[in-house]
C-alpha cells in the first residue's frame, strides 16, 4: 500500500528517520490500515489498496521470443 505523510510523524517500522510532511512510503497493506486507524489526520493512502498490482513485476520475462533466438522452429 501506498501512502503519503501529510504531517511530520516518526514511523520506526518504516523508516529509522522521521517522515516528513509530502513523504510518500509504501507500508504492508495490514501496516498500511493499521497507520491510517491510528493517525487519520497524519498519514492519507495514495494509489489505493491496488498500488502493488499496477506496477509490473520485475522478475517476469517479456512475452514472445528471446531476442537471442532464431523464430524459425527449424531447418
Amino acid at each position: 500500500m501506498k501512502l503519503k505523510a501529510l504531517d511530520q510523524i516518526h514511523i520506526s517500522a518504516v523508516k529509522p528517520d522521521a517522515l516528513r510532511p509530502g513523504k510518500e512510503f509504501e507500508a504492508s497493506d495490514d501496516l498500511g490500515r493499521e497507520l491510517l486507524a491510528k493517525h487519520p489526520r497524519t498519514i492519507v493512502a495514495i494509489g489505493g489498496m491496488a498500488g502493488k498490482a499496477e506496477r509490473p513485476s520485475l522478475n517476469k520475462a517479456e512475452p514472445g521470443a528471446p531476442s537471442n533466438k532464431s523464430k524459425s522452429a527449424g531447418k
